[in-house]
């Protein structure tokens, strides 16, 4: 069973405090969490009004499954985001 990881930078615009920040990640962390089934976590730049980078986890029944949803999860964080960089990767 393939083990997925993600690793996106986001970009954020008009965001004025770190207060609003943290609404804002943890309201886009459940989304996904419940959307996709998968770990989810805001692991670096946690102190940067404009920057979050997010680490996502998950494991799938072949690596077919686990490109689709590796795809899936970028497109709808473009869709919301300015995403800057992706990682990802797919281990056996």
């Amino acid at each position: 069973m393939p083990v997925s990881f993600l690793e996106v930078d986001i970009r954020l615009f008009g965001v004025f405090s770190l207060k609003e920040k943290r609404s804002i990640v943890k309201r886009l962390l459940n989304d996904i969490r419940k959307k996709y089934n998968v770990s989810i976590i805001e692991y670096e730049n946690q102190n940067s009004k404009e920057l979050m980078t997010i680490g996502i986890s998950f494991v799938s029944l072949n690596k077919s499954s686990a490109f689709r949803t590796q795809e899936s999860i970028i497109e709808y964080l473009e869709r919301n985001f300015s995403v800057e960089n992706v990682y990802k990767e797919v281990y056996d």
